[in-house]
């Protein structure tokens, strides 16, 4: 069968089209046809496939096989004979926008750093390229970003030819293509020439923003997120919106926003100061209660106790300071923030704390460690905490 026609090549912003189904299938479990013609784009070159219905039948994926057959798959079986498609151009559009907006942002790149765009992945809610340079600055990315907002403003125009193979090896392009035969270049006027597949606006004015929203390192390279068009926008919109909120609830101007926080941060660090402060100073005054409490087990005493109220910090603490005493073991437990369990003992014991924590919360999933004179551990049930404490007392019976 010969390769479909392409219509979204010829007018990307044609919607509605009739074509005649020249074969129906089933394709990876689910009724396809094949057209003679077609507006759905289908997944190609970093670009999703567009959705919409074909004789009011949703299509739910576009694909390509070789020799240029574009396969669509359907809800429900279609008949053969002839049948109308129309393409959700909500879809459609932002991909033209994201589109036509990496092209930008990447001939931004090599105008301003140098960086080759190496890949190009378009989601459902952010884009992604990734471009050949080991590091991205602040100040590096609000200079590419600049530029390529510069172009959107200026509306310049957005050209797709075909060329053949000698003729596009004489064109300044971005990057080199990877087909063969007749090659399908987009421009941007006076600014940038790639070779492409993809559905572009006409104009750079339709792309709309382009924000670059984040970039990480990625095996050598900096992968780049950013927003295009009327995703920039609503990304925008939901920033403003968060801080307005923010700074309502702080009760200051947005512009007063970032002192405002950094007060709060510096006020919420002397609160956990006085905190941790009071909170040892409490622990110490009920350490002589505790270590009144631990039973006499031969020639040691043990205190084997579920702490309430405490959590694995407050804990450790009192473990550490009750077996300064000689001949001590601490065999503790807290629920807070989750089960965990702290075995110690006085210098003068010959205990493996470490191997008795082990050895008792491994029947109950738990798992732990540390060093002979004090091992902490977890992963046991709260129910199971009491139980576990007296086990481990049995043991050093």
């Amino acid at each position: 069968m010969s390769a479909t026609e392409r219509l979204f090549w010829q007018d990307p912003y044609q919607r509605h089209f009739r074509a005649w189904v020249m074969e129906t299938l089933t394709f990876k479990g689910q009724p396809a046809a094949v057209l003679d013609r077609t507006c759905f784009y289908p997944t190609s070159g970093g670009q999703p496939h567009d959705l919409g219905t074909l004789g009011g039948i949703p299509v739910v994926e576009v694909l390509e096989e070789e020799g240029g057959k574009i396969i669509h798959l359907l809800e429900r079986p279609l008949m053969l004979g002839p049948v109308e498609g129309e393409i959700d151009w909500s879809r459609r559009f932002d991909h033209m926008q994201q589109h036509t907006g990496q092209h930008i942002l990447s001939q931004a790149f090599e105008r301003e750093l140098n960086a080759a765009t190496t890949s190009f992945h378009l989601g459902s809610e952010v884009v992604t390229i990734d471009v050949a340079i080991p590091t991205l600055s602040p100040k590096e990315a609000a200079r590419v970003e600049a530029l390529a907002n510069r172009i959107v403003i200026e509306d310049r125009p957005v050209h797709a030819k075909e060329y053949d193979e000698e003729e596009a090896s004489s064109l300044p392009l971005r990057k080199a293509p990877v087909v063969h035969g007749r090659i399908r270049i987009v421009e941007v006027e006076g600014f940038d020439l790639s070779a492409c597949g993809g559905t572009h606006v006409r104009r750079t004015g339709e792309v709309g923003p382009i924000h670059i929203r984040r970039w990480e390192r990625r095996r050598g390279q900096v992968r780049v997120e950013f927003l295009c068009g009327w995703r920039a926008l609503e990304d925008y919109a939901k920033r403003d919106r968060l801080l307005q909120e923010a700074a309502n609830q702080l009760s200051v101007g947005t512009e007063e926003l970032s002192e405002a926080i950094q007060r709060l941060q510096k006020a919420e660090q002397l609160a956990r100061r006085t905190a941790e402060s009071l909170r040892k100073r409490l622990l110490d005054y009920e350490l002589p209660q505790l270590l009144a409490e631990a039973e006499p087990l031969g020639e040691m005493r043990v205190l084997c106790r579920l702490l309430e109220g405490y959590d694995a910090g407050n804990m450790r603490y009192i473990a550490q300071n009750l077996t300064q005493t000689p001949g001590i073991v601490a065999l503790l437990a807290v629920t807070e923030p989750s089960p965990q369990l702290c075995f110690a003992r006085s210098e003068n014991l010959p205990l493996d704390m470490s191997q008795l924590l082990r050895q008792v919360v491994a029947p109950y999933g738990g798992r732990g460690g540390g060093r002979p004179h004090v091992a902490q551990g977890g992963g046991v049930a709260p129910e199971d905490l009491e139980e576990i404490l007296q086990k481990a007392k049995e043991l050093l019976r």
